[in-house]
């Protein structure tokens, strides 16, 4: 096959018609090379290719059989001549030498005359050797170098006038025979009658059968020429004769119809694969190729029987792997095709509907329709044939995967045999031979067969409306039940409430399963499931009681009597082990036993009133958790807490409890030294609070006395001490002052108590004998004339309990005139020690006055103005972000109606100025949400600190190409890389060639598009590889191998330096690739496309 040349390029801005403008894009070298399989781009099946084209890169294109078509616009030019204004323009039809060309359509009128009133239309079929001469007169444009060689294009001209083309002209159509075919049934060299040869294409004619139109493409449509010896002539020629045939067949209404069997007829869009284009071919035939003795051979849709070779189970060598029916998923009943019709004016068509009411009704039991493109056929009716065995194909599921021995040589593919497996229930039936491998070790035929019969390739539209290749030796009615159905609760598993299993005598034959879960009453819940394993996940189920109902289905969709058990959905039992308790002044913290699994905790009621029902009833709710702090527990008191585990949303029903007695209290308003002796502390004497309030008369007396002196200041120093016996000791020191400031007097005292006892009084004024106790009191009080008190003491005490064990106790602090304490408490002894702190605020600040922690306990709200490092664990319930115009709520537990863990939006407060929980929604979750069941929502868009958009292709195919975008940019410089490279490997018998000159290579573009306009090129780049040739000799041969290996690779980087806030789109294509080996032997190749674009430094 001779190679076309460039011919034609350029184009130019004009007028079509009067008035009317048209933007003409520039196509450059739209005649290219004859063959470039390429990625596809467009469907086969489409009407594009008829319109009037202005647009670049068009592909180029090759018509089959006859067919409309139209071209783009190219080499255009408005002239004027003899007065007269004119639009003059090329537009080339196919890429190949034609049959021929007539006019269609012009202007939406049915014509076929080249000439007329203000136009004229000259074709050239591709066989010219020189420039249109009548274009070199009247276009400027045009020299003697514009021939087009092997293209097929048409020359317009048309006047620009209003009262003939008031719209310009818009739409020129041409009816064209396209691409003429060598026939081997006219080969007189091979055994046909005439002048045909394989390698000359002048001696080939106009076609429009399947068959030569099929071989040429797999000759010419790869990377490569196949020579002709590649292919089974004979057969070729038998299928062509098959395809070529007349018949008479009736439609259901009765109408008879006359056709060929088969024809091909379209146009081929030379951008496509070559494996994607020839499938599409050998649907106009219903064909396949296969390969036989080293040579192609083409099988059309045709019955190749009868059976010319039994095999029985004496042939066998293995066992037999059966499927005897069509899987469900790819039956059908109805069958309809999309096609050009000609008495459509060649557009777009549905064909007639094939549909069996048989298979549809009785074997299905539902409608299934496929939808099909035929885009090589021109018929209904003969679309409707080719869906009818296109059905009735499918329906013949019946299929046999057979190892045997010698006979496999007569089982070519296409080959129909007779099968005689007596042990299998196959007794003279038919198949034919699919695919077939030899193995050279063992000697053996691997063979694919597949049922056939005579009536399923007949040349009728009408169905059979029967099962045509029956398995009436084939038992698929009876199906064995499922047994041993068991549940078993998986406390330990958070991710299910239970497991469902059963158990089935015969797993391998079930398709799947059928479980129907119901919950009692009947008419509750039920819900189905389709298992393919006997084992079912149990979740998501309320507690309560249910049935289940399982049947088994087997591979012919045919299902066995349902087994049913009843089973209960409980909650997961609270654990037994112990739990921890903790007792500290104030507060008991209890830990629960370890849960069960991960989504598992604890929900908890505390009552200190006692452990009965009513005590439950009116108990205190302390939430969910692992671990609860009660607060404020009463000294020696008993506080009973009752738990139970709630594992994901169901809780166990039943409660236990555990009775904590022996608290720890704390008062703080026991600290006034009028009213020591009420003082709640562990171990204080009565005696203690009456000594002290003695010495307060004494103090008072004093100061009564020494009032009368005067506004001058009076001091006066009072010392009392006093030893009672020899196992007490107590020592009063009193200092006091007395001063008038203004109009008021101020007292102050300050008093020192300290005493040491063998044996004490305790809280309930019983006396502890022997036990030893220290104390030391340190009181300074202020008083003013308006009664007002303020005291600030500082107590000790050292005791041993009545258990024996030792304790220290540390009070400081200030005790106002409303008895409240504001201080710390210091505890310890027997390893067990707190210390508290009471007040209403407590800061920590620097030296210069800057707070930075203040925790107010009447609000309970705690501010840290410092930067804080936390090293461990930190625990949160809820967290709350709330500014002017943004408010975030976190809570794990849940909160608002669409049961949400996070939500950010604008704030929705109530009227103390909280988040108003009640009404987050996700509706106003405005820049975003997440729910409890992990559904997650973003506002807003994501960024990255690069924009990166890429793409590659790992297609085999010759000259394959990427796209990427349109994609949005911040008009920042983008880096765009650009690599391609192949890899492939193949021996051969024979030598390797003396001429090692060849160099495989291809040419990489890269082409940008902006806000989705044309494409412009910005940089191309050719790179080179190299073939490896190795050979060798192996198994003692006397012929050498050849191991040929192709590398080929190479990149290269644009930067886009465009700064347009437009979308952008790059695509990066390969032309001209040349590769070493055929497309089988290519291992791997990958093209690929990168734009980066960085942020702005």
């Amino acid at each position: 096959m001779g190679k076309a040349v460039e011919a034609v390029g350029g184009a130019l801005v004009g007028l079509v018609g009067g008035g009317l403008k048209f933007a003409f894009g520039l196509i450059s070298g739209v005649f290219g090379s004859l063959l470039q399989p390429e990625i596809p781009d467009t469907s086969a099946l489409g009407t594009g290719h008829q319109d009037l084209r202005t647009e670049s890169n068009s592909p180029r294109l090759m018509i089959v059989g006859k067919t409309v078509t139209s071209g783009p616009i190219t080499k255009y030019q408005k002239r004027t001549l003899n007065k007269k204004e004119y639009n003059l323009f090329f537009t080339p039809l196919a890429a190949h030498p034609c049959e021929s060309v007539e006019l269609y359509q012009l202007d939406g009128k049915d014509t076929s005359s080249l000439s007329g009133n203000g136009y004229r239309i000259q074709v050239a079929l591709g066989d010219q050797t020189t420039a249109n001469a009548t274009a070199r007169t009247e276009m400027t444009n045009v020299d003697e170098d514009c021939i087009g060689f092997g293209i097929t294009y048409a020359y317009h001209k048309y006047e620009v006038n209003p009262d003939i083309f008031p719209n310009g002209v818009q739409d020129v159509k041409f009816l064209v025979a396209g691409i003429k075919c060598y026939d081997p049934r006219k080969d007189s060299s091979v055994g046909g009658s005439g002048d045909h040869r394989a390698d000359d294409q002048s001696t080939w004619e106009w076609t429009e059968n399947p068959v030569l139109i099929n071989l040429y493409w797999k000759r010419f449509g790869g990377d490569e020429v196949l020579p002709i010896e590649m292919f089974d002539l004979a057969n070729l020629a038998y299928e062509a004769n098959l395809c070529d045939e007349v018949i008479s067949f009736e439609d259901k209404n009765g109408d008879t119809h006359t056709e060929k069997r088969w024809t091909c007829n379209g146009v081929i869009d030379l951008s496509q694969g070559q494996r994607i284009v020839e499938d599409e071919l050998l649907k106009s035939c219903g064909g396949r190729w296969v390969e036989a003795g080293g040579k192609y051979w083409l099988l059309t849709a045709a019955y190749r029987g009868p059976a010319t070779v039994t095999l029985t189970e004496d042939d066998l060598k293995a066992d037999v792997d059966r499927q005897p029916y069509t899987p469900l998923e790819d039956r059908c009943n109805a069958v309809v095709a999309k096609f050009i019709d000609p008495d459509s004016f060649y557009q777009e068509t549905n064909s007639t509907e094939i549909f069996s009411e048989y298979y549809r009704d009785t074997r299905d039991k539902k409608y299934l329709q496929h939808a099909r493109q035929l885009a090589f056929t021109n018929s209904d009716t003969m679309c409707q044939r080719l869906n009818r065995v296109y059905m009735e194909r499918l329906a013949a599921g019946d299929t046999l995967k057979v190892v045997v021995g010698w006979k496999g040589i007569k089982c070519s593919p296409g080959k129909v045999v007779n099968i005689e497996f007596k042990e299998h229930n196959i007794i003279g039936k038919e198949y034919e031979v699919i695919d077939f491998d030899f193995d050279t070790e063992s000697f053996t035929w691997t063979l694919v067969l597949q049922e056939t019969t005579a009536e399923i390739y007949s040349d009728s539209v009408i169905p059979s409306e029967r099962d045509l290749t029956p398995n009436t030796d084939i038992d698929n009615t009876y199906v064995s039940a499922p047994q041993n159905i068991n549940y078993s609760p998986t406390p330990n598993d958070a991710y299910r409430q239970g497991l469902l299993t059963w158990e089935h005598s015969a797993p391998d034959s079930v398709r799947r399963y059928v479980v129907l879960i119901t919950k009692q009453p009947a008419d509750s819940f039920s819900q189905v499931y389709y298992p393919t394993l006997p084992a079912l996940d149990i979740n998501n189920l309320a507690l309560g009681d249910y049935s289940v109902a399982i049947s088994a289905q087997n591979r012919f969709e045919k299902n066995s009597v349902a087994t049913q058990m009843a089973f209960n959905v409980g909650a997961t039992s609270t654990p037994t082990d112990d739990i921890g308790i903790n007792i500290l002044p104030g507060r008991v913290i209890v830990n629960g036993p370890t849960p069960p699994n991960g989504r598992a905790t604890y929900e908890w009621k505390y009552s200190f009133e006692g452990s009965t029902q009513e005590n439950f009833d009116a108990a205190i709710n302390a939430g969910r958790n692992l671990t609860i702090t009660i607060t404020n527990t009463p000294h020696n008191g008993t506080v009973t807490v009752w738990y139970r585990l709630v594992n994901d949303t169901a809780a166990d029903p039943n409660w236990l409890s555990v009775t904590i007695p022996n608290l720890i209290g704390i008062d703080a308003q026991d600290f006034v030294p009028e009213t020591f002796a009420l003082v709640q502390w562990p171990g204080l004497p009565a005696a203690l609070g009456d000594h002290i309030e003695a010495i307060t008369n004494d103090v008072s007396y004093w100061s009564t006395q020494t009032s009368e002196q005067g506004d001058q200041y009076q001091q006066l120093i009072y010392n009392v001490t006093e030893a009672v016996s020899a196992n007490q000791i107590n020592s009063t020191e009193i200092i006091g002052l007395k001063q008038k400031v203004g109009t008021k007097t101020v007292e102050a005292q300050f008093a020192d108590f300290k005493q040491v006892n063998i044996g004490y009084e305790d809280e309930n004024g019983d006396w502890i004998a022997g036990a030893p106790l220290v104390r030391s009191f340190e009181e300074v009080k202020v008083t003013n004339r308006a009664g007002e008190e303020l005291s600030v003491i500082n107590f000790m005490q050292a005791l041993e309990d009545q258990l024996g064990e030792l304790g220290g106790t540390y009070y400081l602090g200030v005790v106002d005139e409303n008895e409240e304490f504001t201080g710390l408490s210091i505890q310890g002894g027997n390893n067990n020690s707190s210390i508290h702190l009471y007040m209403d605020n407590l800061k920590f600040a620097s030296q210069a006055g800057v707070v930075f922690f203040n925790l107010n306990t009447i609000t309970g709200k705690l501010e840290i103005g410092a930067n804080t490092e936390f090293t461990g664990t930190i625990r949160a319930a809820r967290e709350v972000t709330v500014r002017e115009h943004f408010m975030r709520v976190q809570d794990y537990d849940g909160f608002g109606p669409d049961n949400l863990v996070i939500w950010e939006g604008d704030p929705i407060l109530n009227t103390d100025g909280e988040p108003d929980y009640s009404q987050l929604r996700k509706s106003n979750g405005k820049y975003g949400w997440k729910d409890s069941f992990a559904n997650e929502y973003l506002g807003g868009s994501l960024t990255t600190g690069e924009l990166i958009n890429g793409g590659d292709s790992t297609l085999l195919t010759l000259n394959p190409s990427v796209e990427v975008g349109p994609f949005t940019t911040n008009g920042n410089p983008k880096t765009v890389s650009c690599s391609f490279g192949w890899d492939g490997n193949h021996t051969s018998d024979g030598a390797c060639p003396t001429d090692s000159s060849f160099v495989p290579q291809a040419t990489l573009i890269l082409e940008r598009s902006l806000g989705g306009g044309g494409w412009s090129e910005l940089q191309r780049k050719v790179i080179t590889g190299t073939v490896e040739y190795n050979e060798f000799y192996q198994d003692d041969r006397a012929e050498p191998s050849c191991n040929q290996r192709d590398r080929t690779g190479g990149s290269f980087t644009y930067t886009d330096t465009n700064t347009s806030l437009g979308t952008f789109s790059y695509r990066l294509r390969v032309t001209g690739q040349q590769r070493a080996l055929l497309q089988q032997f290519i291992d791997s190749q990958r093209l690929s496309l990168i734009s980066v674009e960085g942020r702005p430094s």
